[in-house]
């Protein structure tokens, strides 16, 4: 096989920050099999190897990424009656305005959040009441030692808040199947169009990856706690907290990760000080996690 692998590839044009250094190597997969040869040529090469999807929570470091980068476009989907199978390059709002189309409902309350379906499931994305593990039925992965896609059930994820099993492994998710419940395309429609207006009131304009910290079980949210130590406005570079909604970290002057960054631990900071609580990030800094200690 074959494929087009690029070298030097500014990594920021494929972001929602729009912020990073290059690729050494960098492709596109659109199919499990392309997938798995892309992997194949980076475990031969001995570099490392990060699949991308929509990048809305992806953050590159300014240092470029020294291994293969693979923009997933695998963007099948197949509707057959409630059941649909779809890519997992397939964007979520896609999925939601098809299954609306075809009469059917499960995903309106998540109409509005950018990323893949991939990318969905590694995060677990969702909103209270209404996550995707909810009507998952299973997934096509490909694991990190095997050479042919393997079928797991949900339980194979470990869902938890933000989070799966699959940000402690290196397994690829190439498909996955979903059951939705009948609804007239009005009412779907209609839904969608409440919740993306809703967001679109609540959350600001620019270039970020939405809410950069995982909500506190024991206080309101994350924004509330940021809001609370007086962090709305604080600038570091390019990199400004918005003051339309505190746990959103906008890239507005040319910020660069590490702009980003240190602002974040700023925050961090702040909040552990008065409220003794530590925040975590949503979002994945790549190749590294400078916040682990």
């Amino acid at each position: 096989m074959e494929l087009a692998i690029k070298q030097n590839v500014v990594l920021g044009n494929y972001t929602t920050y729009g912020i990073g250094g290059s690729a050494l190597f960098f492709s596109e997969a659109r199919s499990g099999e392309e997938m798995y040869y892309l992997r194949e040529f980076a475990k031969k090469k001995g570099i490392l190897f990060f699949m991308l999807g929509l990048g809305s929570n992806v953050l590159f470091a300014d240092e470029g990424f020294q291994g293969l980068v693979v923009y997933n476009q695998m963007l099948k989907m197949h509707f057959q009656g409630p059941i649909v199978t779809v890519e997992s390059g397939v964007p979520l709002t896609q999925l939601i305005h098809a299954a609306a189309k075809l009469n059917l409902s499960g995903f309106e309350e998540l109409a509005g959040i950018p990323g893949s379906i991939g990318g969905a499931i590694y995060g677990n994305a969702g909103v209270p009441g209404c996550e995707l593990q909810d009507r998952l039925m299973h997934s096509m992965i490909l694991e990190e030692q095997n050479s042919f896609p393997t079928i797991v059930q949900p339980q194979y994820f470990q869902f938890a808040y933000r989070s799966s099993v699959l940000k402690g492994r290196k397994d690829i998710v190439l498909a996955a199947t979903f059951k939705l419940e009948p609804q007239p395309q009005v009412q779907a429609q209609r839904r969608i169009n409440e919740v993306i207006k809703s967001r679109v009131l609540k959350q600001p304009s620019g270039k970020s990856c939405g809410s950069f910290f995982k909500n506190p079980g024991e206080f309101p949210s994350a924004g509330w706690l940021i809001e609370q130590v007086g962090c709305k406005g604080m600038r570091e570079g390019g990199a400004i907290v918005s003051q339309k909604h505190a746990n959103w970290i906008l890239n507005t002057d040319n910020a660069t990760t590490k702009d980003i960054v240190t602002l974040a631990k700023k925050i961090q900071e702040k909040v552990f000080k008065k409220f003794r609580v530590v925040l975590e990030p949503e979002v994945q800094i790549v190749p590294f996690n400078p916040f682990k200690k």
